[in-house]
């Protein structure tokens, strides 16, 4: 079982790109009949919307998986864009889709969003697309992201989130009733800490960020899991062989569960903006 998000994304990525496509993140739904493909291209559409970006911005993607949404961004605004990520794996896919596509102003780099050895005052956008949630201190995360934004400067970020609140006592008897869920869910997905929007919103102001704004997706995002669910069997059935039957039963089992408290509300899903004041 990984021991930590490096380890886990580099053991997925091929795997993920059969079960989820290029994008390793949600789908936003705002037709019925979207499929899962349209869905995450429209989760980047639609937190770019809420930010200024054009030909000369210089945005930092972090967690950037193999590359797409970087690409995608690039297509459209032809801005600049510097991906990091801590997965080897998914860097050199990400490089590699570069190169094929002539894209100069789009670069990758292994490196932790909670360290990024950035110079102070690079970015004028970072952009987290559900990475936050792998990181395991928040405050380092916003931290970085705070100093190599120059003043004015935007960050944007979508995750899964904690959407009911529990005491401490409350959410020690949850885990430990949901103890099995929550170790087929870590070796699904790797390890997580999930905060709710709230807290995240705490962080980011400790950190300097003012004009915060958070919005609630939660109902958007719903048909996610079970459509990843619904690839991986299709693999499955299609392929046999191509992955080890068991992982692929543990993406599934992850799915459901993952769908499972989502549907009961524990979980929920966010944008927040946040802006580091002029």
């Amino acid at each position: 079982m990984p021991l930590d998000s490096k380890t886990h994304y580099d053991q997925i990525t091929d795997a993920w790109k059969e079960f989820m496509g290029d994008n390793f993140h949600f789908g936003y739904f705002d037709r019925s009949d979207m499929d899962i493909v349209a869905a995450a291209e429209a989760m980047v559409e639609r937190m770019a919307e809420l930010c200024d970006i054009g030909a000369d911005t210089r945005i930092l993607d972090v967690g950037c998986g193999i590359g797409t949404p970087a690409f995608r961004l690039h297509e459209k605004y032809g801005c600049s864009v510097e991906g990091i990520s801590t997965s080897q794996r998914g860097v050199r896919l990400a490089q590699e889709g570069a190169r094929s596509r002539g894209y100069e102003r789009v670069r990758f780099r292994v490196a932790d969003g909670m360290d990024n050895g950035y110079p102070d005052r690079s970015f004028d956008l970072v952009w987290i697309l559900e990475a936050a949630h792998t990181m395991s201190d928040k405050r380092r995360l916003f931290g970085e992201c705070y100093r190599v934004l120059r003043e004015g400067g935007t960050l944007i970020m979508c995750d899964i989130v904690q959407r009911k609140p529990l005491s401490p006592h409350k959410g020690l008897l949850f885990f430990l009733s949901h103890l099995g869920e929550y170790y087929k869910l870590l070796k699904a997905w790797g390890p997580a800490q999930l905060p709710t929007m709230g807290t995240y919103a705490d962080r980011l102001v400790e950190a300097g960020f003012r004009e915060v704004a958070i919005l609630d997706i939660t109902d958007r995002v719903l048909p996610t899991p079970m459509l990843w669910r619904e690839n991986a069997l299709r693999v499955l059935r299609e392929k046999p062989g191509a992955f080890p039957e068991m992982k692929v039963r543990e993406f599934v089992s992850g799915c459901e569960i993952l769908d499972s408290f989502f549907r009961s509300g524990l979980l929920g899903y966010g944008i927040i903006k946040a802006v580091k004041p002029a």
